[in-house]
Order: structure tokens, then sequence, then C-alpha cells
């Protein structure tokens, strides 16, 4: 599983801020938009799903998706639809899509947004762990600062990972060593340091300030 972006489309802010909270504990950024403005977003930027409240008048906003597709956007779609509309519901044939009726529960809403982007390899929002602008998938061993991968070597992130999930206790380099290089390692302590600094560099200032180092003893991580 790894970041995706989802472009939300309603006329109604409310829509679009219950939509933003049902799938905020996916891995996802999100981008909140009226329907009006669907076709210049479609041209602007790319995005992997768009959710869009159809009205009473799906149909434009159907084949502005489809327009988008055909011209080379990888795009799915979730069209959101009255109920008395589902008779004359027509759902695009070249675009990978769902449908939810308005009312539905947000959780299914959450479980149409992940089958449709993550097919195969979802995972459950426990093993996404999120702190300011830092989003760590600890099923896929990846991790992203506003959106962006973090090109970490597996030890940088396997070292990161584990202070980000044992908050709040400080680790000698020792404990550390054994467990995150294991007990085969005959290396010095000192290459903890090493990674720190790479991981202190890669996240940025702003994260950097969460990883505290102990004097005379290690590394700490605090939220």
């Amino acid at each position: 599983m790894h970041m995706k972006k989802v472009l939300i489309a309603s006329d109604d802010a409310h829509t679009r801020a219950w939509v933003a909270n049902a799938i905020e504990p996916l891995d996802v950024s999100t981008v909140q938009i009226p329907a009006g403005e669907l076709a210049v977003a479609l041209a602007k930027a790319d995005v992997n799903l768009a959710i869009i409240d159809g009205g009473r008048e799906p149909e434009p906003l159907v084949q502005m998706v489809e327009s988008a597709v055909s011209e080379g956007l990888e795009a799915r779609l979730i069209l959101v639809v009255e109920s008395d509309m589902l008779a004359s519901l027509r759902m695009p044939a070249r675009v990978t899509s769902d449908f939810l009726v308005r009312g539905a529960a947000s959780t299914e809403l959450e479980a149409r947004v992940r089958t449709l982007l993550w097919p195969g390899e979802e995972v459950s929002t426990q093993e996404l762990v999120r702190i300011d602008s830092l989003t760590l998938n600890l099923a896929t061993y990846q991790a992203y600062v506003e959106g962006t991968p973090v090109d970490f070597t597996y030890l940088e992130y396997a070292l990161f990972a584990f202070l980000v999930t044992h908050p709040g206790r400080a680790y000698s380099r020792e404990v550390l060593l054994r467990r995150v290089w294991g007990t085969d390692y005959y290396g010095g302590a000192r290459t903890v340091d090493v990674h720190i600094r790479r991981i202190r560099s890669k996240v940025g200032p702003e994260l950097s300030r969460h990883l505290e180092t102990v004097r005379n003893v290690g590394y700490l991580w605090h939220e």
C-alpha cells in the first residue's frame, strides 16, 4: 500500500468534508474542489482517484472523467449519487469505477476507496503511522513526508520505524543494534549515530525535532 492522491469534487462543502474525513485513515492525500472546477482540476492534477458528487445530473461529470482518462490520466472514479437516480445511472465503460448512494456509512466509502486504489494489497489502518507530515506504512516498509516518498535504506527505515513505534523511551545504541541489526551484527555501536544522521537529513528539520539525542544513553522519539 502506498500514498495515493484523491480529488474530491462537490458543490457542497459538507459533502467534501465528509468524504475527506471518511478516507483520512487511508494512505491518501486529498484535494477538494467545487464540482464546477472538475474539468480544470483533472487537466492539471495527477490524481489516482476522483470522488465526485454527481447530484441529480451526474452524466456531464462522468463524461469529464472519461475524457481525461482517454487523454492519458490514470485515475479511477467513485460517483456519489442520489438513491432515486439509480435506475438511470450510467457508469463509464472505460474507467474503473464504483458508486456510493448518498447517506451511506463512512466505513463503506473507505472500503470502496481501499478496494479501488489497492486491489489485493489492502492493509489495516493499524499499519499506518501518521505524525505531522510523516506517514509510515509498516506493511510495505515505506515512509512519506508530505506525500513524497523518503529514500530510506532498509536499515534506516527499520531504525526509524522502531523508534517511532516505541515513543517516549530512550534506547541505548547497544539495544538498538540488537533490536534493529540483530544479534549477528559485530560492528561498532557508532553505526547507529551514522544512521541517525542520515535519517535526520532525509526527514527534514521539522520531523527531526521529534528524534532526540539523550546524552550518555542513546536516542528517543517523542510525539
